[in-house]
């Protein structure tokens, strides 16, 4: 059932951690071609946030438990090794820099097609590896004309740092709190471009779907699917993982050639697509679950003590 958010959720409530001078100075080592020094100082750097981090420990422990049936420590350990060089990755695509990076494109024919016929669509994506990434190396290969619209939320210093890198990627950026912005995506879409959406979490005011993912209750955006209506375009998943050193595996899997929301059947209709969204997203999760990103609690606290 849709229903409008009284909470803030917890993902927008964490503090962000790092700090930007950090990841400008990673930025400068990757413009001078010391990626070698990079990859050496996400060591420590890592082990640092891996032994500060309990309640991110905790969240992680929950997850794997659920996609994995176990957890130890290495799968913690591995799961924000994989975070971080999927964001010094992001920095050398943003330069420019990603000849060295191989992608496996799996279903991104789907896109090309839709692009060569001029229809626009929606690409759902989640923090799942690493979209941005993905996104990137699909328009570089293929030219396809991606949007991203995004609220931050807590993660505003790498963003704006990643801003900084590549302006001209900040100015395909759609916040979705502009009041314009419902037309700059309908321009987007009526052009034959893409609309990039994370729809794993919820900001401030969203209204929200309770689904089941990997066996318990999770509140997901409906936004997604009510500009999908609106916009009568198709709506696609779209994920992107760091699977090796360089090398990247993609996945476009169609959710709809169009959403249709009757309005006597709201609620039910939301839930329907949010949940297919939620069930392709527990399947990549489970088959890569260290490039799970969302770092906090995602189901109910309570329930998870039934399974610890």
């Amino acid at each position: 059932m849709a229903e409008k958010t009284h909470k803030i959720n917890t993902w927008t409530e964490r503090k962000e951690r790092g700090s930007s001078r950090s990841i400008r100075f990673m930025h400068w080592l990757c413009r001078h071609r010391f990626q070698r020094i990079v990859h050496l100082l996400l060591y420590p750097i890592v082990a640092y946030f891996f032994l500060t981090s309990g309640d991110t420990k905790k969240a992680s422990r929950h997850f794997f438990l659920r996609a994995t049936g176990s957890f130890s420590w290495l799968d913690h350990y591995k799961q924000l090794m994989c975070f971080s060089r999927s964001l010094v990755d992001r920095i050398s695509i943003l330069m420019g820099e990603s000849k060295h990076i191989t992608v496996h494109a799996h279903g991104r024919e789907q896109l090309i097609d839709a692009q060569n016929r001029g229809q626009g669509a929606i690409l759902l994506g989640a923090h799942l590896g690493s979209f941005e990434a993905c996104k990137g190396l699909v328009k570089e290969q293929s030219n396809i004309d991606v949007h991203i619209v995004a609220y931050h939320g807590s993660s505003q210093k790498i963003r704006s740092v990643l801003d900084e890198i590549n302006p001209e990627m900040a100015k395909r950026v759609i916040d979705p709190s502009d009041p314009e912005a419902v037309f700059k995506m309908r321009e987007v879409v009526e052009s034959g471009g893409f609309l990039a959406i994370l729809a794993d979490r919820v900001g401030l005011g969203d209204k929200t779907v309770k689904v089941n993912f990997l066996g318990g209750d999770i509140q997901l955006p409906a936004g997604p699917y009510l500009l999908a209506s609106i916009l009568r375009c198709p709506v696609y998943c779209f994920f992107g993982m760091r699977i090796d050193h360089n090398v990247y595996e993609s996945h476009t899997v169609k959710l709809a050639d169009q959403v249709t929301i009757p309005r006597n059947q709201r609620s039910e209709y939301l839930t329907k697509y949010a949940q297919q969204y939620a069930n392709i997203l527990a399947e990549h999760a489970q088959n890569h679950p260290h490039n799970w990103f969302n770092f906090f609690e995602f189901w109910n606290i309570t329930e998870e003590s039934n399974h610890s």
